[in-house]
């Protein structure tokens, strides 16, 4: 650490804290905000990786299009011009009933987890996507869409010991750069048993600025709780101020963000 700089303590052990991306945390953050939306803001510095998914979409989608891990539905219905049928799908409830209040008329929503499968026919749609959501779905995502059809996989991943800026900034705040690859491995060992084709990969990286202590705090406390929120900001802001000031540059501080844009092909599992 630096002078000044000061360590954390354990956040992670108050009794309201919820595991983030966990089932509860979803349904907690629903029903503050209605929606999976950041509530912290941020500048991108040039490349944004969001962008180039969108880029292979426009090129992709038409027909019949899965949505797997939609969230409040903003995304999907981006997509409505460009198919005849939109379909997405979350585990959250009140995420989807945001979705429902503002749908295009060719899109709808379904609820389900993907852990228990994808409730859809064999080759029923022509492309599938996630933007950041689950791993799980995928050889279920290669029974669903037709032989042939499209897969696109958009997840954020570790940095093999680069980036995690904030772990280093704030330690004990956010976890350090882990080792090793997890969230790789996991999705290559997922790949390898779902049965799909002509796989591809992009690894993208983009730099983003956070521009004020205010959102490292909001940053920590995404989807949780008032009452956590309140503990956070009693224990860790004047922490929090301090160590952003250590380094922060004329834009704020800067993170490192990773992510795989991942293409594949559907098979006939009906022959396999």
């Amino acid at each position: 650490m630096r002078p000044n700089e000061t360590a954390f303590p354990n956040m992670n052990e108050h009794p309201d804290y919820l595991s983030a991306q966990s089932k509860e945390w979803c349904q907690q953050l629903a029903s503050l905000t209605g929606k999976y939306e950041y509530t912290w803001n941020f500048h991108h510095e040039g490349l944004v990786a969001e962008k180039i998914l969108e880029k292979e979409l426009e090129s992709h989608l038409h027909g019949k299009v899965l949505d797997v891990g939609c969230g409040h539905g903003e995304f999907t219905n981006k997509w409505a011009s460009f198919a005849d049928e939109v379909i997405g799908y979350d585990m959250t409830e009140g995420f989807v009933t945001t979705a429902n209040n503002y749908k295009k008329p060719n899109v709808r929503y379904v609820i389900g987890r993907t852990h228990d499968g994808l409730p859809f026919p064999n080759d029923y749609f022509d492309v599938a996507y996630t933007k950041k959501g689950p791993t799980s779905w995928y050889q279920e995502g290669n029974r669903v869409v037709r032989p042939g059809g499209n897969l696109i996989l958009f997840h954020p991943v570790d940095g093999n010991g680069k980036g995690s800026e904030l772990g280093e900034y704030f330690p004990g705040l956010f976890p350090p750069p882990s080792n090793g690859t997890p969230v790789i491995d996991m999705i290559m060992e997922r790949l390898a048993k779902s049965g799909l084709i002509d796989i591809q990969f992009r690894h993208l990286q983009e730099t983003v600025w956070i521009p004020s202590p205010e959102d490292v705090l909001a940053m920590k406390c995404f989807g949780q709780s008032e009452k956590y929120t309140q503990y956070v900001r009693e224990m860790c802001l004047d922490k929090i101020i301090t160590n952003f000031e250590q380094h922060a540059k004329g834009k704020g501080i800067k993170i490192t963000n990773f992510y795989y844009l991942i293409q594949a092909r559907a098979t006939d599992t009906k022959k396999m």
